[in-house]
């Protein structure tokens, strides 16, 4: 016998169905709502606005000169920009090795720069520029160079100034800061030459192939010329010395002095 259902038994249950079906609509509805609102809110406030823009590892530049190529500014919408964008940007400006542009909190950006390393000015008619590691130059005015930097003279080749870079790259930093000045005195007969003038006020005369690995034992040199005249140490082949007063005829006893075994 089939079993008869009663449809007003039904229809509680039916409308109790229907309502929280139609409550649960007008939850999603007003969630929505109300994100939408606080979103809007947000967006129109302060809070979603740059507070502050901070620049790291400037060197080559000022600070401020990046805040001005990224385009950014103190109190623009904090969401409106891409960082990838702004890093391609900053990439294309000479002397720029790497960036990074990060997000911090709600409402700073930090922009990290790694510049390449100066390794040398140029003079050229009394005028200076920088060169970089990677072999490009930036005129020095327009910069904030590293003191430590010796003044390179009469290197305009460009394939002798790639090779200088890598070996003062390689050089010991303590020995690298107490160079002064290096003069590329190169000829058909011996092409790598150099004079080298040392802070301490000693004369270097050295080749460009060798010119990282032979500079390695100047400290030692010195140490044992232990205040004797000032003069002019040949690293070219082997190692010796000869003072001033010998090397440019005055009249003082001084005879070469042998200061590296081979």
């Amino acid at each position: 016998m089939e079993k008869v259902i009663d449809i007003e038994e039904r229809i509680p249950s039916m409308r109790e169905k229907r309502r929280r079906k139609t409550n649960k609509k007008f939850r999603f509805i007003l969630t929505v709502f109300i994100v939408a609102l606080l979103a809007v809110l947000y967006l129109q406030s302060p809070l979603s606005k740059v507070d502050s823009i901070s620049v790291m590892g400037a060197v080559l530049q000022d600070p401020d000169f990046y805040k001005v190529q990224s385009g950014l500014t103190v109190g623009s919408p904090f969401w409106s920009f891409s960082s990838g964008e702004i890093k391609d940007a900053l990439e294309k400006i000479d002397g720029v090795q790497g960036v990074t542009v990060s997000r911090k909190w709600l409402r700073d950006i930090e922009i990290i720069i790694s510049e390449w390393k100066t390794v040398a000015y140029i003079e050229e008619d009394g005028q200076y520029s920088l060169l970089l590691e990677n072999g490009e130059t930036l005129p020095a005015g327009m910069l904030l160079p590293e003191a430590e930097a010796p003044v390179l003279n009469n290197i305009k080749d460009l394939g002798i100034q790639k090779r200088l870079i890598a070996q003062l790259l390689k050089m010991d930093e303590n020995i690298y800061q107490i160079i002064s000045e290096i003069i590329y005195e190169g000829t058909e007969v011996d092409p790598d030459r150099l004079t080298v003038y040392m802070d301490d006020g000693n004369e270097v005369r050295a080749v460009i192939s060798t010119f990282a690995e032979s500079m390695v034992y100047y400290p030692d040199m010195i140490a044992q010329l232990n205040g004797y005249e000032k003069g002019i140490i040949d690293i070219e082949i082997g190692a010796y010395f000869t003072p001033f007063s010998k090397e440019y005829g005055e009249e003082k006893e001084g005879d070469s002095v042998d200061e590296k075994d081979e």
